[in-house]
């Protein structure tokens, strides 16, 4: 291959590439919010997601921090951001990082392992980004003397597709012999391709409608046209969670979606 040949492939490289990238930041946003520890927003999350793609409009509707001692001594947080889709297509819930600042702003501690759920947010609805486990520990290095808050940097995209979603029957919230959330359910494979690895993400709701927690569980190896079960303990979540303020129990069973 001649040096000019090799220079119009890299070229044509070039510009796909700086299509791309330019198309991908059209269709996109980055945002953040700070939550005080009692839950409420004091800065951000007020630009209502507009970032010059009309069709890209979100608001944040909710919010919940709260960080304990366990039962070893040690602390942990649990919190949520509540998106609400307000454009006209449907939000692809990218990326989420939980920082922990304190009062002044300054970094104690940063978690990427953060979850959301739905993957996809349809005009209308409502989508969630919080800790992957429930609870999650803050090092024992860090120091809480001047606070601490919670700082979600987000990341939200057009969404180029769906998700497959798939029934959920059976459900059923009761308390364990310890005094936890237990819930149980069936998950119907509705496709014509066996299930390896599905996340099931379970909302908790109280006498206003408000989420008060929000965990999951993981089954496997669901053939085509077949149910799975689940069983799980709301133990690693909100430390506030009682089972006597469950009003209502949302469980949302979809496909692993990603794009770029």
């Amino acid at each position: 291959m001649n040096k000019r040949k090799c220079l119009a492939i890299m070229m044509v490289i070039m510009v796909f590439f700086a299509f791309a990238a330019g198309s991908g930041e059209s269709n996109s946003t980055r945002d953040s919010v700070t939550i005080d520890s009692d839950g409420n927003v004091v800065s951000g999350g007020n630009n209502s997601g507009d970032n010059n793609a009309a069709a890209l409009k979100y608001e944040i509707t909710d919010t919940d921090f709260d960080y304990y001692k366990n039962s070893l001594g040690r602390y942990e947080y649990y919190g949520y951001v509540e998106i609400k889709n307000t454009g006209t297509c449907d939000i692809y819930m990218q990326d989420c990082v939980f920082d922990l600042e304190d009062n002044d702003g300054h970094l104690l501690q940063s978690d990427t392992l953060i979850s959301h759920c739905p993957e996809v947010i349809a005009p209308g609805e409502k989508g969630y980004f919080y800790n992957s486990l429930g609870a999650s520990s803050i090092d024992s290095s860090v120091s809480l003397d001047n606070g601490v808050r919670l700082v979600p940097q987000m990341k939200l995209a057009q969404a180029k597709g769906k998700p497959v979603s798939y029934p959920v029957s059976d459900v059923s919230v009761r308390k364990d012999d310890y005094g936890y959330v237990k819930v149980t359910g069936r998950v119907e494979n509705t496709t014509e391709k066996d299930i390896n690895y599905m996340y099931i993400h379970v909302l908790f709701y109280d006498k206003d409608g408000k989420v008060i927690a929000i965990t999951g569980t993981s089954v496997t190896d669901i053939g085509a046209g077949m149910k799975g079960s689940f069983d799980m303990t709301a133990m690693f979540v909100n430390d506030n969670l009682k089972f006597e303020d469950i009003k209502e129990t949302k469980v949302i069973a979809e496909d692993s979606y990603y794009q770029w």
